[in-house]
């Protein structure tokens, strides 16, 4: 394209030059033939030297920008080396701790300060065990229905998908993902909800949000799986719907805010230094007694309360009580960051979510692509309040080169990686 455009800014000032020569004589009566070939002569050299200094000029403003870029990508490779040094540093102290032997019990009584290896506080342990509480009068009314008139336990059965084996019940190797069990009846589902209350088979799948462009992975977003006794496996769309009718729904939602915040916890004991995002619906906000138990726990752990980014829709984040908004608040105070999810209205204001605290936001691939050509404002108001941007329902690779051209920040899909089951965190 610029050597056609140079070729086009040749040609034209060659043919002034060449008309000058040809016709001046004719156009302007006191011309002579040898002053129309000097005139013509003087215009293509001017021409060809203004040419060359506007070239020139364009060369030295590409080559600062290719220089700007690699300069910034040396502070990126910079940074990742002195995180990987970090890192590294920490794990080599806690190896180095680790072969140390533990110093000996105190007054016979086995380390009663934390709890013996583990290192816990009691009081620790006592905020852990608080939270726990307010958890169990749900877990008791969800697991209610489950049992029949006798006191036995309800008969569930699973349609498994074709093709695929099911899993035994029991804790489930870390990474596998039993199959779907589909077309169930609405009892049959909520059967499976209760029991899975009732005999702890709600598990959490962790998947993974990546940077762009280097794919590498930054933060896991937390989601329930509850399984059938048979081992099989119920996605959120497939009982989601029928738990809040049921009342269900909060009792589910506690149980996998808790258990991400063990996940942390087991994570940030081994020096990892990794952030999960987990959903907080409208149901545990409302739930009182849950989060503000909830609240004061993390006001104990504050190490573990950065790791964290709770997730909110975009309609209940914006219709909140003001009850809500100061737990919210309090949760910011303590260093959690917030995340906007399922946005489906593009114009929001980036200067008021900021102020709210909320750090990420999170677009599915397609509504971005058909709306950031005439919204491409919203890009520089993310980035101008320092909010960063994922996108979500990444599939192949040409949608990711789509993304690409916009500068985006994260992506998650399952081009990255698809959810998985997490280790047991207790």
């Amino acid at each position: 394209m610029r050597t056609l455009f140079n070729l086009i800014l040749l040609a034209g000032y060659g043919g002034l030059a060449a008309v000058t020569v040809a016709f001046g004589p004719q156009w302007v009566p006191w011309l002579s033939q040898s002053l129309a070939f000097g005139l013509g002569a003087a215009i293509l050299l001017g021409c060809g030297l203004a040419h060359e200094v506007y070239a020139r000029l364009l060369w030295t403003i590409e080559l600062r920008r290719e220089l700007a870029f690699l300069n910034q990508y040396c502070d990126a490779q910079q940074a990742e080396l002195v995180s990987l040094r970090t890192e590294f540093g920490e794990l080599s102290e806690a190896l180095e701790r680790a072969a140390q032997p533990a110093p000996p019990a105190q007054g016979g009584q086995g380390g009663g300060q934390g709890g013996g290896q583990s290192g816990r506080t009691v009081e620790e342990v006592m905020a852990e065990v608080k939270v726990l509480k307010s958890l169990i009068p749900q877990l008791n009314a969800g697991a209610a229905g489950a049992m029949n008139p006798d006191g036995g336990a309800a008969t569930l059965p699973a349609i498994i998908k074709p093709g695929v084996g099911g899993a035994a019940s029991g804790n489930l190797p870390p990474g596998f993902m039993p199959p779907v069990a589909e077309n169930l009846e609405r009892e049959t589902v909520l059967d499976i909800v209760r029991a899975a209350l009732r005999d702890d088979r709600v598990d959490l799948a962790l998947q993974p949000i990546v940077s762009l462009p280097q794919r590498k992975r930054r933060f896991y977003e937390c989601f329930s799986r509850l399984r059938t006794e048979g081992g099989a496996m119920i996605l959120p769309e497939q009982y989601i719907a029928l738990a809040e009718q049921a009342g269900l729904i909060t009792a589910i939602d506690n149980l996998l805010l808790f258990r991400c915040v063990q996940l942390v916890r087991k994570i940030h004991s081994r020096n990892e230094n990794i952030d999960f995002f987990c959903n907080i619906s409208p149901h545990t906000l409302t739930d009182q007694n849950f989060i503000t138990d909830f609240v004061d726990f993390l006001e104990g752990n504050r190490a573990l309360a950065s790791h964290l980014v709770f997730e909110f829709g975009q309609a209940d984040f914006a219709r909140w009580s003001k009850a809500g908004a100061r737990l919210l608040d309090r949760l910011a105070v303590l260093g959690c960051r917030f995340s906007l999810d399922q946005v489906e209205n593009l114009d929001f204001d980036a200067a008021e979510l900021a102020a709210r605290h909320v750090a990420f936001i999170k677009i599915e691939g397609d509504r971005l692509l058909a709306a950031v050509e005439d919204n491409i404002g919203i890009l520089r108001a993310l980035r101008r309040h320092r909010i960063d941007l994922i996108v979500t329902k990444v599939e192949d690779e040409s949608r990711l080169l789509e993304i690409l051209d916009y500068d985006v920040d994260f992506g998650q899909g399952f081009l990255f990686g698809e959810p998985r089951l997490a280790r047991p965190a207790a």
